[in-house]
């Protein structure tokens, strides 16, 4: 097989079948030509690292840049994230970053750290009598009408009748569950 022709099936194949040609041409190879072989069974080799290493299947983080990302976003809502600082950890251009983000997650970076924001406020309004205004600052938002702003939109009411919603929906579960037959309390 010609060294263009190989070249032209190995971008046109998905990776995996591209190895497998490389493959079978260097058990063919390897009686009568063993550099010839080696340089094949190296292809293939290089195909499956540089896999590993850069970037996963069809324009998707791979699984370890998607970990960092997420690691990295989940330890620092408090703080402003940007795109830039977190496409450099997983060693991308931040336009790289960006499109293979949306497509590993389903949603733009930006609404990604938005709903990870808004899922830590409702889970300190849920747990702490912290302000809302305090609460705000902790999940990295100007301020309380910042918050009240993004908290409707993506949640769809303020966070202060969520916040007396959930405490009301939590003090009729404690009551269901003492009051419970099932269990012999009540």
């Amino acid at each position: 097989m010609s060294d263009t022709l190989a070249v032209t099936q190995i971008s046109e194949r998905p990776k995996h079948a591209a190895a497998a040609v490389l493959l079978e041409e260097a058990l063919k190879l390897l009686d009568r030509d063993l550099p010839g072989a080696r340089r094949r069974i190296e292809d293939a080799r290089r195909l499956f690292d540089q896999r590993r290493q850069t970037c996963g299947k069809n324009g998707h983080l791979a699984d370890w840049q998607l970990i960092r990302a997420r690691n990295y976003i989940a330890a620092n809502l408090h703080a402003r994230l940007r795109i830039g600082t977190v496409a450099r950890m997983v060693n991308l251009s931040p336009s790289y970053f960006s499109r293979a983000f949306k497509a590993s997650e389903g949603v733009p970076f930006s609404d990604f750290v938005l709903v990870s924001r808004m899922e830590l406020a409702k889970q300190l309004l849920a747990t702490t009598h912290q302000s809302i205004a305090q609460i705000a600052l902790e999940c990295g938002l100007a301020d309380q009408s910042h918050l009240t702003r993004i908290f409707n939109r993506f949640v769809g009411v303020p966070p202060r009748a969520w916040r007396c919603r959930s405490v009301a929906d939590a003090g009729r579960r404690a009551r269901g569950a003492r009051s419970d037959p099932a269990i012999g309390i009540g």
